[in-house]
């Protein structure tokens, strides 16, 4: 296994082309996996599951989470539609506190689909 990165990376691996884009205070809905970077093991997902709808705050997920929904890639923002890929160090993570089966200081990996936004009023 590849060393883990320090910096947050963002990738969309599948890009749409509806224009609705994300913003904290919105409703989004989508269908993720979270998967740990040290040996693949999957430590959450809602595939399987009817898709989940979460009003998007700062302070209710983890911070490369919300990155991963609200900022930019070569200046574009996410779209309803797109799939992202988000590899999220510690420090964006839960740090060194473990977190479930998460241990501390893990590296996650989350695969994102943005099915739907509620836009804030």
């Amino acid at each position: 296994i590849a060393p883990a990165p320090t910096e947050l990376k963002l990738y969309t691996t599948i890009k749409s082309s509806n224009p609705d884009t994300i913003a904290l205070g919105d409703t989004v809905t989508l269908q993720y996996s979270g998967f740990l970077w040290s040996d693949g093991t999957q430590f959450d997902s809602s595939w399987g599951n009817a898709p989940v709808q979460w009003k998007l705050t700062g302070d209710g997920f983890i911070r490369g989470f919300v990155k991963a929904l609200t900022e930019s890639r070569n200046g574009q923002a996410p779209h309803v539609g797109d799939e992202i890929m988000a590899i999220i160090p510690p420090a964006d993570g839960y740090g060194n506190a473990a977190q479930g089966s998460i241990p501390a200081n893990s590296t996650l990996v989350f695969v994102i689909d943005i099915l739907g936004v509620e836009k804030t009023k």
